[in-house]
């Protein structure tokens, strides 16, 4: 924008009061409201003889988005439909720089963090979105093949939604009038998974078109998605470090006098399923004129995912004395309080135990439901400096998990194997392989678990933006907005039903109850017959197969074989403590400046608003008494209000080197689960500690002071360097603890968040984008991408839930994260090599245990390539593949490499299909 020099006294006005010193003067009391995010339109570049090609065009949108948005912002764009070389917006997400990811234990990416923190609004196409009873979207419901844009706010202002100290991810999607005419595209794809399989089909279908009448434009379009995918998650594991001891009750020592640590047991937990996402969505546009639209537009997604977790454990550490250990040189202070506490401790390194202990396989059998369900009507206006526009949505979202289990036991004596720790994960397995063995088995508890979440909203919003002709006041934006969200919950009671006459007495394990055996058992007909064992392969930290209850068994006969543990048919009974419905009410308002003047020979532009949120919020749930173990109904009614600030100053030193410095307060609400005060008890079996769960009313909004600076040099229409630094300062972060309770009179594991005191989030970021088109003949069609992030945190906290007070390090904070891209495209090839790296972290807070409180997850960094080539101008083959380097997660019980927890192995997959347009 060309600005006169001249000054009104309206702008000078509005400056004035939207000036930084509000940043100070702000309120500090709480709320969301949906908002659209502001984003200036991408500026035509002369390319010279470069040729544009999808790739280059994708890239160079991308690069003019970041270089011309008021804010710190990093987008992906797919120019071409389908373009995108991932499955889903999760994958997608991981290239953005300061984004870091990690897989759930079904086999897909499901974490996004931005800088460390999870605290992330979502939107689409500019208005919040979020999944059942959450407050964000789950990235991995949608196909990245519906993508248009995927644009991640690193830093805030007045227009967007509050909700994320993190930053905001807003998900663009298609519309008709974006293309020319009518517009036919699509893309099949077949996946093959190492572990999984099979190969797996994904499609997609956009079906577009526009029209010219003398009532003026229309557009229709319908796009949908599908992704399949058959899954073999599979982890090892070691349960947390623990004294060793004699046969007589006293401390095991080396040799020098030092106590010595062992895992409690080791297991394993297997995951295979069948999952299926599937999405649709449409836009309707009408255009009467150049001034005015009219649009209605909606998403659909939908997953069905059954699967099953597989166990295998054993727990003999405590129950026999071990032969054959074997202990290391890592040695450290005892943290636990006690009578050895702060006396040295040496882990061992490997052993064996032989008797009567419990090991033990169990299948949980799960079928899981989902969907997420938004749709909007708008209204556009433009007037020669003023621009109206106004939106009603609705958004809903469902998900629920039934989860059925039968636990079988091994008959004594058992020799349990531990290996040690190398490849950085437990080695261990059972000698003779009884869990092979279908003569071994007894039934044991039967358990069934059935939870169910829901979110619903209602929300309206109204926009405005004024130009100026002169002054240093470019613009004044403002805008309203309401939300009526509810959001609720519920479950099933969540206990182990013995079978009928007990498992056994005493020692089950030595003595067995024999009427439960297995294979006799089906042979009598007391079960229904069929196919009740299967069997699990085994891999470099379990070195054999084992049986476990089959799913298709479990859930074709879940009936039956409740009715033989003496149980109705049918679902089990909901359990009042996993009960919430929470009623919130948002009303929001902002006012925002955008100024750009010169001063010398400097451009100077920027944004100084405010946004004002007030949230009325009524919980209704149930109490417990601990005592009486009777749970109460109880509703708590809150209301606050709060003003946040922002202000921002880019100096444009040319058309090339630009200065970014932004200053906002921003916040986040809890979870809604997480208000909820009810605790939810999980009864302890004869071989772990009950677990109990319980959300806590009083956790406080987290509330942040944002600071970016960003210096950014676009060298070429696809080619930039940026550095930048940004510093948070935290209050209110909520961290989740897990510790020991005694709830009438039996212990439970209990897992609670908690407020945490003052602290902080500061970090570095680099990016670097070049094609390198001065390269001679097919050299020019290469190019790179680079970015780096550089984080640490920490915040005033308990060591655990009753301990002292200690400065403690942010969870999911990875110091050191990079993405590293080589790509060509040329001659109608188009190629892609990217390595993505996130360094150890703290994934959450342990009960108290010899090494500390933390369990920290060292992540599995990927390579991953994609190639395709255009068969005919309008058809595409493509190739990709994951994971080629075949790396794991591993997780550990506090620091070094010496106490691995987990490893978890990540699946490689290559992939065959093509892209099509008609």
């Amino acid at each position: 924008m060309t600005v006169s020099s001249s000054r009104t006294l309206l702008s000078l006005a509005i400056l004035s009061a939207l000036a930084l010193p509000g940043l100070a003067r702000a309120q500090d009391t709480s709320t969301t409201g949906p908002a659209s995010p502001t984003a200036q339109q991408p500026t035509a570049t002369d390319l010279d003889t470069v040729t544009v090609t999808a790739l280059r065009q994708s890239l160079q949108t991308a690069q003019t988005l970041k270089q011309e948005a008021a804010m710190v912002v990093d987008s992906i764009v797919a120019e071409d439909i389908g373009k995108l070389p991932d499955n889903s917006v999760a994958d997608a997400l991981q290239r953005v720089t300061g984004v870091q990811v990690a897989q759930g234990n079904q086999g897909e990416t499901t974490g996004v963090v931005i800088r460390g923190l999870p605290n992330v609004v979502s939107t689409l196409n500019g208005r919040e979105i979020f999944s059942s009873s959450g407050r964000g979207y789950a990235f991995q419901n949608l196909p990245a093949t519906a993508i248009k844009t995927l644009s991640v706010y690193k830093s805030s202002e007045a227009s967007l939604p509050l909700g994320g100290i993190a930053g905001l991810v807003d998900i663009e999607l298609r519309r008709p009038l974006d293309f020319d005419g009518a517009e036919i595209a699509g893309t099949v794809t077949g996946t093959h998974s190492k572990y999984g399989g099979d190969i797996d089909p994904s499609a997609s279908l956009l079906l577009s078109n526009r029209w010219d009448t003398d009532a003026g434009q229309f557009g229709a379009m319908v796009n949908f998605g599908y992704v399949g995918k058959h899954y073999v998650y599979d982890a090892v594991w070691g349960d947390f470090p623990k004294v060793l001891n004699n046969d007589d009750g006293t401390p095991m020592r080396t040799d020098a006098g030092n106590l010595v640590a062992a895992p409690n047991g080791w297991g394993t937990n297997y995951s295979q399923g069948d999952r299926k996402r599937s999405a649709f969505n449409y836009a309707l546009q009408w255009k009467p004129s150049e001034r005015t639209e009219v649009y209605v537009e909606g998403l659909y997604d939908f997953v069905r995912d059954d699967y099953d977790q597989a166990f295998l454990f054993s727990f003999p550490v405590g129950a026999v004395q071990p032969t054959r250990l074997q202990v290391g040189d890592n040695c450290y202070a005892n943290r636990l309080d006690g009578p050895l506490a702060g006396q040295t401790i040496c882990d061992a390194t490997s052993g064996e135990w032989t008797g009567d202990t419990y090991a033990a396989s169990s299948t949980q059998a799960h079928r899981q439901r989902g969907q997420d369900i938004q749709n909007a009507l708008g209204f556009k206006w433009r007037g020669d400096q003023l621009e109206l526009s106004t939106e009603v949505s609705r958004t809903s979202g469902y998900y629920r998990d039934e989860n059925f289990i039968i636990d079988t036991f091994m008959n004594g004596p058992i020799t349990t194997i531990w290996d040690g720790t190398a490849g950085k994960h437990q080695n261990w397995h059972l000698a003779g392989n009884p869990a092979s063995d279908s003569s071994r088995y007894y039934l044991n508890g039967l358990f069934q678990t059935w939870g169910e979440s829901r979110g619903e909203e209602n929300s309206w919003r109204g926009d405005g933006r004024f130009e100026f002709l002169d002054g240093p006041i470019a613009a004044i934006q403002f805008g309203l907005r309401y939300a009526d969200r509810n959001a609720s919950a519920k479950g099933s009671v969540e206990i182990s039903t013995p079978p009928p006459g007990g498992p056994g007495t005493g020692n089950i394990t030595a003595s067995p109850n024999p009427t439960n055996q297995v294979d006799a058992l089906l042979a009598s007909g007391a079960i229904p017959g069929g196919t009740f064992f299967c069997s699990k392969r085994g891999n470099s930290a379990l070195n054999q197969p084992f049986l476990t209850p089959c799913y298709d068994y479990l859930i074709g006969n879940a009936d039956a074989l409740r009715n033989y543990y003496g149980l109705a048919d049918g679902l089990a009974a909901e359990n009042p403590g996993r009960f919430f419905d929470i009623q919130e009410r948002k009303s929001a308002g902002y006012l925002q400046a955008k100024y750009d003047f010169n001063l010398g020979n400097l451009r100077v532009d920027g944004l100084v608003g405010v946004r004002a949120e007030q949230i009325k919020r009524e919980l209704n749930a149930y109490s417990f008494d601990a005592g009486s173990g009777v749970y109460s109904a109880i509703s708590r009614n809150t209301e606050d209000t709060q003003a946040l600030p922002n202000a921002s100053l880019n100096l444009h030193f040319n058309e090339a080197w630009q200065l970014r410095l932004v200053a906002a307060k921003t916040m986040s609400y809890p979870d809604f689960g997480a208000l909820n005060p009810s605790i939810s008890l999980n009864p302890g079996t004869l071989n772990r500690a009950g677990v109990a769960s319980s959300g806590n009313p009083d956790l406080s909004p987290i509330k942040s002071t944002n600071y970016d600076a960003s210096l950014e040099w676009y060298f070429s229409p696809v080619g930039y360097v940026s550095t930048g630094v940004f510093y948070r300062d935290i209050n209110g972060y909520i961290q989740n603890y897990i510790t020991n309770v005694d709830i009438a009179g039996e212990t439970y594991e209990l897992s609670s968040p908690q407020s945490a005191g003052s602290g902080h989030l500061q970090g570095v970021e680099f990016a670097y984008q070049q094609t390198f088109d001065f390269l001679p003949g097919a050299w020019s069609g290469l190019g790179a991408q680079f970015n780096y992030t550089y984080i640490e945190g920490d915040t005033k906290s308990p060591e655990f839930l009753g301990g002292p007070i200690t400065t403690r390090p942010l969870q999911n904070v990875s110091k050191n994260n990079y993405n590293a891209v080589l790509f060509y495209e040329n001659f109608g090839m188009s190629a892609r090599l990217a390595y993505g790296y996130r360094s150890r972290y703290i994934d959450f807070f342990t009960q108290p245990t010899v090494a500390g409180t933390e369990d920290q997850v060292e992540a599995a960094s990927s390579l991953d390539f994609s190639i395709s080539y255009d068969a005919t101008p309008r058809t595409t083959v493509v190739f990709s593949a994951t994971n080629l380097l075949g790396n794991n997660l591993h997780q550990y019980w506090g620091n070094g490499n010496t106490r691995p927890r987990d490893i978890r192995y990540q699946d490689k997959t290559v992939g065959i299909g093509f892209r099509f347009k008609l």
